[in-house]
């Protein structure tokens, strides 16, 4: 995808932080809500579809926050920041539906709706905001997130347990690539270039006089 021009000076949101942090931090809290919520949604004893519809509309929510949070921040133009904004107020509306309960063909839907809106807006984002750090992996992340949300439109659920492993498990992928895409690749990356350096100096032999 076509990447925004890159200027040299940072851009600082209101508290004298450069924008992309902000970003960062927004990524791996999403991340970390989405993983937590993929593992409740697994391991949740006794699940039943008012169960699912409150996690799917918690998931929701998180999800509408974040986009909010990219329109307000990222450095997009006018038009795609409303757009952003209405994806948004589209995803907690959503959000409202599966709280509302349903069958569970319908909060298939509702959720899979939200995921591929969620996906296709962080994957705009990340190809036009010229202060995302490692755009590409904010690109993966959310076209990602958007083939999750088709498939979870197309596929037909019959029972609730079937639902809720489909969706756990989909969260808890959602979950790591926010978190990759948020620094978590970079920082695993640059622990793993340390350590043979660090060992090297722990085990170098002494000069002999």
């Amino acid at each position: 995808m076509v990447r925004a021009y890159r200027g040299a000076m940072p851009v600082y949101d209101g508290e004298g932080k450069p924008a992309r942090d902000r970003t960062r931090q927004a990524m791996l809290i999403a991340g970390g809500c989405s993983v937590v919520l993929g593992v409740v949604t697994l391991l949740w004893p006794g699940r039943s579809q008012s169960t699912l519809a409150d996690l799917f509309g918690t998931s929701l929510l998180l999800s509408a926050a974040v986009q909010a949070y990219l329109a307000l921040r990222a450095r997009i133009a006018l038009l795609l920041r409303g757009l952003v904004l209405v994806s948004a107020a589209l995803t907690v509306i959503l959000a409202m539906l599966a709280f509302e309960g349903g069958n569970i063909e319908l909060l298939a839907l509702w959720i899979g709706i939200g995921w591929s809106v969620r996906g296709i807006v962080q994957a705009l984002v990340a190809a036009w905001d010229a202060d995302v750090t490692d755009g590409w992996l904010h690109e993966i992340c959310g076209l990602g997130t958007a083939a999750i949300g088709i498939t979870m439109i197309a596929m037909k659920f019959q029972t609730v347990t079937g639902l809720a492993t489909v969706a756990g498990s989909a969260l808890l992928v959602i979950g790591v690539l926010e978190l990759l895409a948020g620094g978590m690749l970079n920082t695993a990356l640059r622990a793993a270039r340390q350590a043979p350096t660090e060992t090297a100096v722990v085990h170098r032999p002494a000069a002999t006089e």
